[in-house]
């Protein structure tokens, strides 16, 4: 019995030091973290973007997606309900909810405030934190114009496609997905999944039914 009891800590042993050297193997995340911030500030300095809008929005909607975690975004904010869902049903809620995403925080009201502060915002990046094997999140603060106080907004980051991409965003210690995720419990507890589609499908028309006016 004793051996059996040093084997088997033996074994728990080596399969945390490979868990560990499998960590570790993982390049930083802050580097992809300041690369996509970067290149967002780049984009909306152009004066070619203040010149015309909405294909500066489009270039920012194409880099994003390069970045985003579009499907661990979806499952984030589904919560539990995910796992009751069919391939199919996965797909089509995370095309829904990550063009949801997009056209909200890429929108023309949305842009236009933001555009007031492209010359002087400021951001830190403070440190990079693990969050288990392939998990990252970035913690940054944004100063908008010189003399106002930081923002808090942080990057929770997930290795995948052999790069890290972001599928969370807390800002003030609101985080994004889990704001949607207690709207969309609500809804389908009271009202089922089909009529969640059909509000977010719903929403996305408006959107750009007002976008287009």
């Amino acid at each position: 019995m004793q051996r059996i009891g040093s084997f088997r800590a033996a074994v728990a042993i080596s399969m945390a030091l490979v868990s560990g050297v499998a960590a570790a193997a993982l390049p930083p995340a802050m580097p992809e973290a300041k690369s996509l911030g970067n290149r967002i500030l780049e984009l909306t300095r152009d004066p070619s973007c203040k010149a015309n809008q909405a294909a500066c929005r489009e270039k920012l909607r194409r880099l994003l997606e390069q970045y985003w975690d579009t499907t661990e975004m979806a499952r984030s904010a589904l919560g539990y309900h995910w796992k009751s869902l069919n391939p199919e049903q996965r797909a089509q809620f995370t095309r829904l909810f990550s063009n949801l995403v997009e056209s909200i925080y890429l929108s023309e009201s949305n842009f236009s405030k933001a555009e007031n502060y492209t010359d002087t915002v400021k951001v830190d990046y403070v440190r990079e934190t693990p969050e288990g094997e392939g998990y990252r999140k970035i913690d940054t603060t944004i100063t908008l114009k010189p003399g106002q106080e930081p923002i808090k907004v942080d990057y929770r980051m997930r290795w995948v496609d052999g790069m890290w991409k972001v599928y969370d965003v807390i800002v003030a210690d609101i985080s994004l997905t889990g704001n949607y995720r207690n709207q969309f419990n609500r809804i389908i507890n009271s009202r089922g999944y089909p009529e969640l589609v059909q509000m977010l499908q719903d929403k996305l028309k408006q959107i750009k039914g007002s976008a287009g006016a």
